[in-house]
């Protein structure tokens, strides 16, 4: 699309010349050197009641959409919406399908591409509006492998687990990691398979004991039925699993060495926490209310696998409670 050129007042004669002799909209296509999507776009757009095309009356049609205000800049209570949305950490794609589930009232329904497009155009540059947009690295940066001693013991490979597990088709099953910054306590990052759902909290240090320690902390306070499994890679944080499995009877499981892509989620949620805690940042600047809002900013964000429901409200719902939350007008409400 980098190369495409609107169509000229000499191309839409052209059209409506080729169009009174008959021809299709490939033939017409072909012959001024356009795609057929072009012409039949053309056409769609401004055809006349009768069928005719009078490019006249194109030209006329495509400079009043160039000129007419974008959705968002006409509707005020949308556009809040939306960029307060951005703020939070929402993408346009998260923004477009909550809209589409029809609960935030009284706000039209919109594309993530009409998003783009508005946060992209020329009226918007000033406000850098794409600095609220997520990481869009195009590829992982290779990490260096390093032969150490595995001094875990009872693991259990994760080739083990569940199908249940494995496919997300029932809520218990966690997966576990630390965010760990440059000279500063780790912040400990659980997150359920399928709810999405992350819970964090920060670690006084690095240690097994204070790991585990802060893990039962976090699991006791749930239903047995919500702490079925966890998942860990091979970090000597992780080496007092056993304690996991005699106090709260869950199961516990090991990726490969050197495999964390295989506990896929919570990886997925430490690239996004990276947009709020930078590997630079001193993590003892910030307050546990500080990781809890960020915490909260996740759960409360759509995610598109849950049909664009919430982690809280997926997880809730996992719980026998239904429960809609609405952000509009900066209120959310329960339903």
């Amino acid at each position: 699309m980098s190369g495409y050129k609107h169509l000229g007042p000499e191309e839409r004669d052209q059209i409506a010349q080729l169009k009174a002799k008959g021809l299709s909209n490939k033939a017409i296509a072909e012959a001024i050197g356009r795609d057929p999507s072009t012409i039949s776009r053309e056409l769609r757009r401004n055809v006349q009641d009768n069928g005719a095309y009078r490019p006249v009356f194109a030209d006329g049609s495509y400079l009043y959409r160039r000129q007419r205000p974008a959705l968002l800049d006409r509707d005020e209570r949308l556009r809040r919406y939306v960029i307060d949305r951005l703020t939070e950490g929402w993408t346009p794609e998260q923004i477009a399908g909550r809209l589409k589930r029809g609960i935030e009232r009284g706000l039209q329904a919109i594309s993530f591409e009409t998003i783009y497009a508005w946060i992209y155009s020329k009226a918007r540059k000033a406000e850098k509006l794409w600095r609220y947009l997520p990481r869009r690295r195009a590829t992982r940066r290779p990490m260096k492998r390093r032969w150490s001693k595995d001094r875990i013991t009872d693991k259990t490979h994760i080739s083990q687990r569940s199908e249940a597990a494995n496919t997300r088709e029932e809520a218990g099953h966690w997966e576990a990691d630390l965010i760990i910054c440059q000279k500063s306590r780790p912040v400990l990052v659980l997150h359920e398979r399928k709810t999405k759902i992350t819970f964090m909290t920060r670690l006084m240090g690095k240690t097994a004991a204070e790991t585990v320690s802060a893990i039962m902390a976090v699991f006791k306070r749930l239903s047995p039925d919500m702490r079925k499994s966890a998942t860990f890679d091979n970090g000597g944080e992780f080496a007092q699993h056993t304690l996991l499995q005699g106090m709260l009877s869950e199961t516990t499981y090991f990726c490969d060495a050197y495999a964390s892509w295989q506990k896929g989620g919570v990886e997925n949620i430490n690239g996004r926490l990276r947009r709020w805690i930078p590997r630079r940042t001193n993590l003892d600047d910030m307050s546990e209310q500080d990781i809890q809002e960020i915490a909260m900013t996740l759960n409360t964000t759509p995610r598109k696998c849950l049909d664009f429901r919430s982690p809280i409200e997926a997880f809730l719902a996992e719980l026998g409670k239904h429960v809609d939350i609405r952000f509009n007008d900066n209120v959310a409400l329960r339903s």
